[in-house]
């Protein structure tokens, strides 16, 4: 429990950047979408009318959670503009707090959710490059110690100079926090969503761990014996169910909240898969009901908002290849760049530029992170599906920063787990060489004479 308190309290200090980054700026209350949004708060002056109907802005969006929001800021400050940016810091530390409680449940691994909760608390900042340069200046100094440890042995050290020039690639934020959603109004909506998408999830999560049967493990003579420190498992008690309640009910408050939040269902689900790779029974039942809460938000924006596509939506809807270079981003950073990468190739002389090989190494860094992926592939592999889940449907719109707030909410524990794969690999890269035990002599001195 002291350790628990420990990770919450060194979160809760990695938020203090975030809230004096906050804006008190008058032009916060001037800006087109917002301005046009508090006047027709104003005016109608009846919070529960949102849910009957479209949003502020009239662009055919059911969003009554997010809209409160500015009703209560509105009440309570005005047109004092330093409220306002209060409000929008205040729910983006609510976002960091909640994705360490729910890796917490997920992984039930404290250093890792504390990790990448500090990670995720670093990207609303501007001080996220002091990490991604260290790691750079890290995998230049980690090439030059492997070739002093083992010499062109390159097998021993460039698989851990390649990962963590990956992980150097993957701390480069995908988008401008600070300024897309921190200073910027209109962002509260993607923050709003994301806080009650990690909340429902963070309560699944629990769920699952308190209740759910855990498959035996075989132990092997590796396995270390019980210790008085060794804590037995331990029926759950008190009205675990309560958790899943919950869970459907910040589901619910997330579809309300912003469309992104469509894809909380199929994240529910990848954080199921996730659990029963850690060997947690977790119970399916409980996703036909976050299905069919899905269903019911559909029907029911179907009846209350106007069908037809808006001036809006018609100007922010996308297609081509955009839309695959956005995602392959997310999938595989060296997707993003071939297409640039082959149209260089023009001739032999393109060796002789810098690009060429920094492509040549993005591209072998990301090889390298997938043939290492498999040495922690269930914390990798529920931090990338997650990302890549939350992030899918907005890639057919034209970019905003906050469209990639939750997606980067996930992409912290992938970012993490893949620091771990490279630590492991620094080991070995900064390790002594091996060395060839002397041959045995037969018989060897001093042994039993064989019968």
């Amino acid at each position: 429990m002291k350790r628990w308190i420990t990770g919450l309290l060194l979160v809760l200090l990695a938020c203090v950047p975030v809230l004096l980054s906050r804006s008190s700026d008058p032009y916060l209350l001037k800006d087109s979408d917002t301005a046009f949004l508090l006047n027709a708060v104003r005016e109608r002056h009846d919070p529960l009318s949102w849910f009957t109907g479209d949003w502020p802005l009239g662009n055919h969006f059911y969003r009554p959670i997010s809209t409160l929001s500015f009703e209560l800021d509105s009440f309570a400050f005005g047109d004092n503009a330093a409220g306002y940016g209060l409000t929008n810091a205040l729910l983006a530390i609510a976002c960091i707090v909640c994705l360490f409680w729910f890796l917490r449940e997920l992984t039930d691994k404290l250093a890792v959710a504390t990790s990448s909760a500090l990670l995720f608390a670093l990207w609303h900042t501007e001080w996220w490059w002091f990490v991604s340069d260290a790691l750079l200046y890290l995998s230049v100094a980690l090439a030059i110690g492997g070739l002093w440890r083992h010499g062109f042995r390159i097998r021993a050290w460039i698989p851990a100079t390649l990962v963590l020039y990956f992980v150097h690639l993957e701390t480069v934020p995908y988008a401008w926090i600070q300024k897309g959603v921190i200073q910027w109004l209109p962002g509260r909506t993607a923050t709003v969503m994301s806080l009650f998408v990690l909340i429902s999830l963070a309560a699944y999560a629990r769920y699952e761990r308190l209740s759910a049967d855990r498959e035996r493990k075989t132990l092997t003579p590796l396995d270390p014996p019980a210790t008085r420190g060794t804590v037995a498992t331990q029926d759950a008690r008190g009205p675990v169910w309560m958790w899943a309640i919950l869970s459907v009910f910040a589901l619910l408050c997330a579809l309300g909240s912003y469309e992104q939040a469509v894809m909380g269902p199929a994240l529910l689900l990848g954080a199921a898969v996730a659990m029963g790779t850690m060997h947690i029974r977790v119970r399916w039942a409980w996703h036909f009901v976050f299905w069919a809460a899905l269903v019911g938000y559909l029907l029911l924006r179907h009846n209350l908002v106007p069908d037809d596509t808006s001036a809006y939506q018609k100007q922010a809807l996308r297609s081509g290849p955009g839309v695959l270079l956005d995602i392959a981003a997310y999938a595989l950073p060296a997707l993003a760049i071939l297409p640039s990468f082959i149209n260089s190739i023009v001739g032999w002389a393109v060796i002789l530029f810098s690009r060429f090989w920094l492509s040549v190494f993005v591209i072998c860094s990301n090889a390298a992170a997938i043939w290492s992926v498999k040495r922690h592939w269930q914390l990798t592999s529920a931090g990338y599906g997650l990302s890549l889940l939350a992030f899918l449907p907005m890639a057919w719109l034209n970019r905003f920063e906050h469209y990639h707030y939750l997606p980067m909410a996930f992409r912290s524990l992938f970012v993490v787990a893949m620091g771990w794969v490279a630590w492991d690999l620094t080991v070995i890269a900064l390790s002594p060489r091996a060395r060839q035990a002397p041959q045995r002599l037969s018989p060897a001195p001093g042994s039993l004479p064989r019968q």
